[in-house]
């Protein structure tokens, strides 16, 4: 982070896994990341990114409880790496075939420079999005990329 940024170097926040929550997380991460002095162009892949783990949370950790469960985003700026997770006390659900949906997290891999995902039996499961030298290094790539 430079002198200059008001941006503190870490953030948290816990809500409901809920659609709207994730909307409002992504509008913060995304105005959070401007204040850091990351550009816009690599702030709207990192937000792209954290939205679809978010989203993820959502559709697929707390399907077997009639209450939303809670999902964690925190975020955080140091020694020139940006890390965000997310991380819910969910079950996994995997994407069933027949959705032809859950691309969500391959989207997540292809915008950030690291992506894992830590499935945890009873636990819930975390993601991690690392993005190294966000602020002094160019991040110019295409949109999608082979993993």
């Amino acid at each position: 982070m430079t002198e200059s940024s008001l941006a503190p170097s870490r953030w948290s926040h816990t809500a409901p896994a809920e659609p709207g929550v994730a909307t409002v997380l992504r509008r913060r991460l995304h105005h959070w990341t401007l204040e850091l002095g990351v550009s816009s162009d690599l702030v709207d892949d990192i937000v792209l990114g954290v939205y679809e783990a978010l989203a993820n949370v959502v559709e697929h950790a707390y399907h077997s409880v009639p209450e939303p469960g809670t999902m964690t985003i925190t975020a955080a700026y140091e020694h020139r790496t940006l890390t965000v997770t997310i991380s819910d006390t969910g079950t996994w659900r995997p994407p069933t075939p027949t959705t032809n949906r859950s691309h969500g997290l391959q989207l997540a891999a292809a915008v950030a420079d690291d992506l894992l995902v830590d499935h945890r039996p009873g636990f819930g499961t975390v993601v991690t999005a690392v993005w190294t030298d966000p602020i002094t290094t160019d991040h110019s790539k295409p949109a999608t990329r082979s993993s």
